[in-house]
């Protein structure tokens, strides 16, 4: 064989392991702004790999982790809140709820777990037992209003609620207590509106 007929062969070789070089730091990159840069990706809400959802009886609990890496031997939850730009409590409690169903299906305590904001910023919430006790506390909370069949009232975060299609369910326009007002950021209202008869 000669050096001119191997030299097709070569130059494949060579696009071969450059389109290999190029894929690998696409991926590490696209995983980075995922915030799953670290560990092995077990389980993931897309299309593709397809995340179980976890279920609890005993916690009676369920839910779906966005990805969920196994990291040094633990497996850590990871959630996606891309229309975020900072971490809110619901989210610290997501994650919270997402730690306790791992343990109780896994049987390995995660040491955190990582929520993801806009832009790729990465929150890691360590999963103390004070996280737990919140998270606890707050299904408690939350069954006891279910069980009471009173609705909890509404809460305004005016940029949720003003472009909301059922604004009109909660906050009666026709109310004079509300119409033109606005409410600070999560604070409850001294007083929930009317009820809306429906006809």
């Amino acid at each position: 064989m000669s050096v001119e007929s191997l030299l097709p062969l070569v130059l494949l070789l060579l696009l071969a392991v450059a389109a290999y070089v190029l894929l690998a730091r696409w991926t590490g990159t696209r995983r980075a702004a995922l915030g799953i840069a670290e560990g092995t990706v077990v389980s993931a809400d897309d299309s593709v790999i397809r995340a179980p959802t976890l279920r609890s009886e005993r916690l009676g609990l369920v839910g779906r982790c966005d990805h969920l890496l196994r990291v040094d031997g633990s497996y850590v939850p990871v959630e996606q809140k891309p229309g975020s730009r900072r971490l809110q409590q619901s989210h610290i409690l997501q994650v919270g709820a997402l730690c306790l169903l791992v343990e109780d299906l896994y049987g390995v305590r995660p040491p955190h777990g990582i929520v993801v904001l806009a832009d790729g910023v990465r929150e890691r919430i360590a999963f103390t037992e004070q996280l737990e006790r919140g998270v606890v506390r707050t299904m408690a909370e939350m069954r006891r209003i279910l069980a009471s069949g009173e609705p909890p009232g509404p809460r305004w975060v005016a940029a949720k609620c003003r472009p909301c299609g059922h604004h009109p369910v909660c906050w009666d326009d026709e109310d004079p207590h509300f119409r033109g007002r606005s409410f600070p950021r999560g604070r409850r209202v001294s007083r929930p509106p009317a009820p809306r008869r429906v006809p």
